[in-house]
């Protein structure tokens, strides 16, 4: 695995932030390692110190190395892997929230575009590297990351010119905030082109053409991926799992879990439980 530190941080329930600043991180890589996420369920922006790699999304891979930055996108497959002899090190911020698309999308950043080059990258990671300090976080902790955060997407909308989104991508990115807003309700492809006011098959081809996947299956991911988090933090029952995570019942909740998880809900649960909590390091 190589050194890693990483700082988590709690949001503060009790105020609507449309950003949620999840972890800041270190790592130095080993030779030539995979990595181990296939899928995110929030966004993770990357910004390579030193060696090199690959990152490979939507059938495209990238070759990136010292002043490069990567985004991992949420419900996309993707995989990323350091060089065999120059193994890359690399600081990172995971994020949430209602904004965070349009954020990255000021960036420079897409599902499109989902890499660029920043030079000095330490101009960036300056900011970080006092977040990975701190052994536990308060929420006064929380509030500066969320304040790094902004300065980092500061550089970075200062950095490139932000091209205005097309008319297609507006459809799309509508289309995605429904979703993410929504996906635990009963919610249909039909339900959503009519919020956005397309015909159904023009608002399914364009989505999948900009985001790579299907509507329904960028829905299905949400919706595993939100119920996987249930199984590991909370002790909800599987019924209300199910409801939350916008399952039609738990018969079919444990149905579909265990097709994609290849294990049951209550499998996955006791294995979580079993494997010790994430520390800051």
């Amino acid at each position: 695995m190589g050194l890693k530190n990483i700082s988590y941080f709690r949001q503060n329930d009790s105020t609507r932030e449309t950003i949620h600043i999840l972890d800041y991180g270190y790592h130095q890589t080993t030779h030539g390692r995979h990595s181990t996420q296939k899928i995110v369920d929030h966004y993770v922006l990357h910004f390579i110190v030193s060696g090199k790699g690959t990152y490979t999304i939507h059938d495209t891979t990238y070759h990136l190395g010292l002043n490069d930055c990567f985004l991992l996108i949420p419900n996309v497959p993707l995989k990323y892997q350091s060089d065999p002899k120059e193994p890359w090190v690399y600081y990172w911020v995971g994020f949430s929230g209602s904004d965070a698309l349009e954020f990255m999308r000021l960036c420079g950043l897409s599902y499109q575009t989902p890499t660029l080059h920043y030079e000095p990258i330490t101009a960036l990671t300056s900011y970080i590297q006092p977040m990975i300090l701190p052994d536990t976080s308060n929420i006064s902790d929380s509030y500066t990351a969320l304040g790094t955060f902004y300065l980092l997407c500061s550089r970075l909308i200062a950095h490139g010119s932000t091209k205005p989104l097309s008319r297609k991508e507006n459809y799309v990115y509508q289309a995605i905030s429904l979703i993410q807003d929504s996906y635990y309700k009963d919610i249909t492809v039909q339900n959503i082109a009519d919020a956005v006011g397309l015909e159904r098959t023009y608002l399914y081809r364009i989505f999948r053409e900009i985001i790579g996947v299907s509507m329904q299956k960028y829905i299905a991911a949400l919706r595993f991926k939100r119920a996987c988090y249930f199984l590991e933090s909370s002790d909800l029952s599987y019924s209300e799992i199910a409801y939350y995570s916008g399952y039609q019942s738990e018969q079919y909740f444990s149905m579909v879990f265990k097709q994609k998880a290849g294990c049951s809900p209550s499998a996955y649960r006791k294995q979580a439980k079993q494997e010790p909590p994430p520390q800051s390091l």
